[in-house]
């Protein structure tokens, strides 16, 4: 996935993977601390930890993971003081592709998205920023052959906006944004999937909501 994105040009954060705890020292050495650890597969943010010296990410890859090269670690650079943004989206077989929300975090990157506040329509984000994301995700819904929902999260940092990670499938905020749009998002993803398109569900634009949530 890495390389995917640097095929289209999309800037995330700098990262690497790591077996053993040289490797971690490596990886960290290269993209430089703050670094967010996690296994290569986790559910609702377990066993993640940001590490801010090699004391600690010594500590981590003995004790807090089971590590093997079937299953290493991801480290990632942690960008500090940055904004979080989270998209929804549904795309379908023609390539087309709808943005359902915008969300801005009202926490800094680095709380998880679960323990997290967020609002729609964005209150404190450029329109060129969120021009950006709106084009990120539509380039990587096409790259990843996306027919459904699609939730991609994002983090601003120094005017430059950065890709954290890419879910595709439905996310936690599909029925509030369905709630705050009126559009049934988790339905027309289901009939998309069948083979309809947005266009003949009467999709053409991006969805504006009607109000705000928290």
């Amino acid at each position: 996935f890495a390389q995917l994105l640097w095929d289209l040009g999309i800037p995330q954060p700098a990262s690497g993977t790591a077996t053993s705890r040289a490797e971690a020292r490596e990886v960290a050495s290269r993209v430089g601390f703050p670094v967010v650890v996690r296994p290569s597969y986790v559910l609702g943010g377990r066993n993640m930890a940001i590490v801010y010296d090699v004391s600690t990410l010594d500590r981590y890859m003995s004790t807090a993971v089971d590590v093997s090269h079937d299953r290493p670690i991801l480290i990632d650079r942690f960008l500090e003081h940055a904004k979080e943004i989270d998209v929804d989206c549904v795309a379908d077989a023609t390539g087309a592709v709808v943005i359902g929300g915008v969300m801005e975090h009202i926490e800094e990157a680095g709380i998880h998205s679960g323990d997290s506040s967020c609002v729609v329509p964005t209150a404190g984000v450029a329109e060129k920023h969120l021009a950006t994301m709106r084009d990120y995700t539509r380039r990587i819904a096409r790259a990843l052959k996306v027919i459904g929902l699609m939730n991609v999260q994002y983090a601003i940092k120094d005017d430059a906006v950065y890709v954290l990670e890419v879910n595709p499938r439905a996310s936690r905020t599909v029925p509030y944004l369905a709630k705050a749009t009126g559009v049934p998002l988790a339905q027309v993803a289901a009939r998309v999937m069948t083979g309809r398109s947005l266009a003949s569900l009467g999709l053409l634009d991006d969805l504006v909501p009607t109000g705000v949530f928290v």
